[in-house]
């Protein structure tokens, strides 16, 4: 009796060690077999990064000061990046995440533009060495249609103008 318990045993735990080996088999093959093929995809179809992805707006490259409105009066920022739904702001000190600012911003040859934004993300926790620019990433957030439409005109000025000066580049060279 005790033999044939122990031989149930041996056979039940044979057949549970077969069935995770074959598991692990089958799951071995599917993951190269699909990891090959998405990979393919993934570099025939995608040629943005991840955060180019997610974005709504196109982001155009600049170089606007600004200032934070109160509670965090005489902090300059400079602004490297914008779009209709947000910016990354160069500062020392990034804000807390979800912190809700106002930014006063000095667009060149235009009246200031003021703008409701909230921290999405910052690059605090990075280490100095991999920094390029310290800073945050803010979506605008609450603004008026007036001030969305200021922002609007800012930014296809700016691209107006680059283009402009590309074309005018071009003409003297």
């Amino acid at each position: 009796m005790d033999n044939g318990i122990i031989v149930t045993s041996l056979a039940i735990g044979a057949a549970i060690f077969a069935g995770l080996v074959i598991f692990w088999f089958f799951n071995a093959y599917v993951k190269r077999k699909l990891g090959a093929d998405q990979s393919v995809q993934l570099a025939a179809t995608s040629q943005k990064s991840n955060w180019e992805e997610k974005r709504r707006h196109p982001r155009v490259v600049i170089s606007w000061p600004a200032m934070l409105e109160p509670p965090y009066e005489h902090i300059q920022v400079q602004f490297k990046d914008i779009s209709l739904g947000g910016a990354f702001v160069v500062c020392r000190k990034p804000l807390p995440l979800k912190e809700k600012i106002r930014f006063c911003i000095k667009v060149p040859e235009r009246e200031e533009l003021l703008l409701n934004a909230e921290v999405i993300w910052s690059n605090t926790n990075v280490p100095q060495d991999k920094v390029i620019n310290r800073g945050m990433g803010v979506k605008f957030v609450q603004n008026t249609n007036k001030a969305r439409q200021h922002l609007e005109k800012a930014i296809s000025d700016h691209l107006k103008e680059n283009s402009t000066e590309e074309k005018q580049t071009k003409v003297a060279h």
